[in-house]
C-alpha cells in the first residue's frame, strides 16, 4: 500500500475512542427513550460488550499488531504468519467460551442476581458478540501491521455507526410494542424491557457486520499480506510466540473496568433486594449508569481526545532517548490538559441541575447528586488513561500489572466495606471507584516523576488553572440562579458556559497561568492575545 495511506497510531487509538463516546452516548439516549428501567436492564450487557471490544479489539489487535511491525522490521513475516494463526485459534477459543458461558450464565444470574426473569433475554442475545468480535481483533491487528491500519479505521467507524442506529431503531420499535404489552397486562416494566432487547439485538448485528468486513478486507488483501512473505526469514522449528505473555496483561488490564462495574451491579442488587425487597432497584441501578456513569466516561475521553497526538510526542521523545523533549512535551501536555479538564468538571459540579436538566430533559435529584459525587474521578481518570498508555508503549507490564492489583483491591475492600457494613447503596459504587482512580492517579503520577525526573510545575500549570476555573464557575452559578427560572435551562446553560469561559480565560492571563503562545492556541486566543498584550506586557 503507498504511503499516503498510511495512518498515524493516534488516528488508530483515537477511533476506538470515539466507539466509547457513541456508546455513552447512546446510553444517555436511551435512558431519554426507554427510562431508568430500560438502562438498568441494558446496563449488565453494555458491561460485557465494553467488556469485549476492549478485549478483542483493542487488547487483541494492540498485540497482534505491535507483533507484526516487529516481524516485518526484521523480515520475518513468515513466523508472523505463524503468531497471527496461533492468536487466532487462541482468540476464537477465548470468545466461543465466553459466548457459551455468557449464555449458559444468564439464566442463572436472572432471578438470583438481577432479580428479574427478563434480565435473562438480553444477556443472552448480548453473548455472541463475545464470538463476533473475537477473531476480528487478531485480523485487524494482522492488517494494521502490515501496513493497512484504514481497515481498523473503517472498522471502527462501523462498528460505531451501526451499533447507534440498529441499536436505537429497533430498541425504539422493540420498546413501542412493549408498550402496549404493559397496556395489556397493567404492568410496567415490560416496554424497558423489551427496549433492552432491542437494544443488544442490535449490538449483535454491528458486531456481525463488523466481523463480516474485516473478513472480507482481509480476503482482499491476502495476496498483498503473502508478498510480504516472500522476502521473509524462515520459520525457526524452535520458534516461540513471545506476544502471548504480553496478550495476557493487555486483556486482563482491558477487561478489568468493565468486569468491575458488573461486579458493582451485582453487589448493589443483592445488598439492595436484602434491604429493600418491594423497590424498583433496577430503576436507581439504570439512574447511575445512565446519568452518572455515561456521563463520566463520556467527559473522561472528551477531553484526553485533543491529547492523543501529544501522547505520543511524549513517547517518541522517550524512545529516542531525549529525555530534555519529553520533559517539555508532558510538562506541556499536563498543562493544557489541566486547562481543559478542571473547568469541565467544576462547571459540571456547579451546574449539575441545569445541566441535568439540559441532557435529559428533566432534572432527577438522584442523578443530579451522582453526577457532583463523580465527576471529578476524570482528573484522576486523566492521569491514569495517559500513564496506562504510555507504560504500555514502554512495555512496562510489571508496573502496570501492580497499578491494577492494588486499585482493584482498594476498590473491593471500598465497595464491600461501605456496602455490607455501611449500607450506602450505589454511592459505595461511587466511592470505590472514586477511591481507585485517586490512589491510581497519584501512583502514576509519581512514577511518569520518578521515570522522567521531570518538575510539573505545579503552580502554574495545576494550581492557577484551578483556581481560574473555579472562581469562573461560581460566576457561572450565579448567572445560573438568577437566569434558569427566566429563560429556561438550554439558554441559560449556553450563556453561563459563555461567560465562565470569557472570565476563564481572563483569570488565567491574570494569574500569569499561560503566556501569549498558548493563549493563541486557543479559542478566541486573538482576542485574548491583546489582553495578555495589556496585562503582562509580553508580545512574544
Amino acid at each position: 500500500m503507498s504511503k499516503k495511506f498510511r495512518i498515524r497510531p493516534d488516528v488508530v487509538l483515537s477511533s476506538g475512542m470515539i466507539f466509547i463516546l457513541a456508546i455513552m452516548a447512546l446510553l444517555v439516549a436511551f435512558f431519554d427513550m426507554a427510562g431508568a428501567d430500560g438502562v438498568g436492564f441494558l446496563a449488565a450487557p453494555i458491561s460485557l460488550f465494553m467488556v469485549a471490544y476492549l478485549v478483542f479489539i483493542c487488547a487483541f489487535e494492540n498485540t497482534t499488531r505491535e507483533m507484526v511491525k516487529n516481524r516485518l522490521h526484521r523480515s520475518q513475516m513468515l513466523s508472523a504468519r505463524k503468531n497471527v494463526r496461533q492468536l487466532m485459534f487462541i482468540s476464537f477459543g477465548v470468545g466461543l467460551f465466553c459466548t457459551l458461558f455468557s449464555a449458559g450464565i444468564s439464566i442463572v444470574l436472572a432471578n438470583p442476581v438481577f432479580h428479574s426473569p427478563r434480565s435473562f433475554y438480553v444477556l443472552l442475545l448480548v453473548s455472541p458478540v463475545f464470538l463476533f468480535l473475537s477473531i476480528q481483533g487478531v485480523l485487524r491487528g494482522y492488517l494494521s501491521g502490515s501496513g493497512f491500519a484504514i481497515v481498523s479505521i473503517i472498522s471502527d467507524a462501523i462498528l460505531t455507526c451501526i451499533t447507534v442506529v440498529s441499536t436505537f431503531v429497533l430498541s425504539n420499535a422493540v420498546f413501542d410494542y412493549g408498550k402496549k404489552v404493559d397496556a395489556l397486562m397493567h404492568v410496567d416494566d415490560i416496554a424497558p424491557a423489551y427496549g433492552a432487547i432491542g437494544a443488544c439485538l442490535g449490538i449483535a448485528i454491528s458486531s456481525l457486520i463488523s466481523f463480516l468486513f474485516v473478513t472480507i478486507m482481509f480476503l482482499i488483501r491476502k495476496k498483498d499480506l503473502n508478498e510480504k512473505t516472500q522476502d521473509s526469514i524462515p520459520v525457526n522449528d524452535n520458534h516461540k510466540n513471545e506476544c502471548v505473555n504480553d496478550l495476557i496483561t493487555n486483556c486482563i488490564i482491558a477487561a478489568a473496568t468493565g468486569l468491575l462495574v458488573l461486579a458493582d451491579e451485582c453487589v448493589y442488587l443483592n445488598v439492595a433486594h436484602k434491604l429493600h425487597p418491594m423497590e424498583d432497584n433496577i430503576d436507581n441501578w439504570g439512574i447511575y449508569i445512565g446519568q452518572c456513569v455515561a456521563v463520566v466516561v463520556f467527559f473522561v475521553f472528551i477531553t484526553a481526545l485533543p491529547f492523543v497526538k501529544s501522547w505520543y510526542g511524549v513517547h517518541v521523545s522517550i524512545m529516542k532517548k531525549d529525555y530534555k523533549s519529553a520533559r517539555v512535551r508532558l510538562q506541556s501536555l499536563v498543562h493544557f490538559e489541566a486547562m481543559l479538564i478542571f473547568p469541565v468538571v467544576i462547571w459540571i459540579m456547579l451546574l449539575a441541575n441545569t445541566f441535568n436538566t439540559v441532557v435529559f430533559g428533566k432534572s432527577n435529584d438522584a442523578g443530579v447528586d451522582m453526577v457532583i459525587l463523580a465527576i471529578p474521578v476524570v482528573i484522576p481518570a486523566a492521569i491514569i488513561v495517559f500513564q496506562s498508555f504510555l507504560l504500555k508503549q514502554l512495555k512496562n507490564k510489571f508496573v502496570m500489572a501492580m497499578n491494577l492489583i492494588i486499585g482493584v483491591i482498594i476498590h473491593f475492600a471500598v465497595l464491600l466495606a461501605m456496602s455490607y457494613i455501611g449500607g450506602f447503596g450505589i454511592h459505595a459504587s461511587i466511592a470505590a471507584f472514586a477511591a481507585m482512580f485517586v490512589v491510581q492517579g497519584i501512583l502514576g503520577l509519581l512514577e511518569i516523576k520518578v521515570m522522567l525526573d521531570v518538575n510539573l510545575q505545579m503552580v502554574r500549570n495545576i494550581l492557577m488553572p484551578l483556581i481560574a476555573a473555579a472562581g469562573s464557575g461560581l460566576i457561572a452559578l450565579l448567572i445560573d440562579r438568577i437566569l434558569v427560572n427566566i429563560i429556561g435551562e438550554i439558554l441559560t446553560l449556553f450563556i453561563c458556559v459563555v461567560v465562565a469561559f470569557v472570565i476563564y480565560m481572563l483569570l488565567l492571563i491574570v494569574l500569569r497561568s499561560v503566556n501569549r503562545y498558548e493563549v493563541e492556541r486557543m479559542p478566541l486566543g486573538d482576542y485574548f492575545a491583546l489582553v495578555s498584550d495589556m496585562v503582562n506586557g509580553e508580545r512574544n
